[in-house]
């Protein structure tokens, strides 16, 4: 099994199903175990809500379903906790929940899937973490 992290900018595409985000899931390993830290569902969350109500990229069927999808999607979560002493080391050039997807994937030796370009250009992003992005910025 390859643990997968899969952060918010990407699950956010695969459950409402965009083209990007059927790409994105033929990224992942044959063999893929996918990973999140707990938060991953609220920001989730967050951007469908954005999607639907304030820029109405989504209709309401459409928000549902992603609603629908993100709960029940099969995925292996972590908790956040043991993870920020390692989170704290991104404190300069990420944020705190971009920080604990990054320290994750390294806990894990495993890849970051991300549609977050500019979080994988970071300068202390770690070297020894495959990252599964499509070309291009969304």
């Amino acid at each position: 099994m390859t643990p997968v992290v899969i952060d918010a900018s990407a699950g956010a595409e695969i459950v409402t199903d965009t083209r990007r985000g059927r790409a994105l899931l033929r990224l992942l390993p044959a063999d893929a175990d996918p990973w999140v830290p707990e938060h991953f569902y609220a920001e989730v969350l967050a951007l469908i809500r954005r999607q639907a109500v304030v820029t109405h990229v989504l209709d309401e069927a459409k928000a549902r379903s992603a609603v629908t999808e993100l709960g029940s999607w099969q995925l292996r979560r972590a908790t956040v906790r043991p993870l920020l002493e390692a989170a704290w080391a991104y404190r300069h050039n990420m944020t705190a929940a971009d920080a604990i997807y990054v320290a994750l994937a390294q806990h894990l030796h495993g890849a970051f899937l991300t549609e977050d370009h500019n979080l994988v250009e970071a300068p202390t992003f770690p070297a020894g973490v495959t990252v599964l992005r499509l070309p291009g910025p969304r």
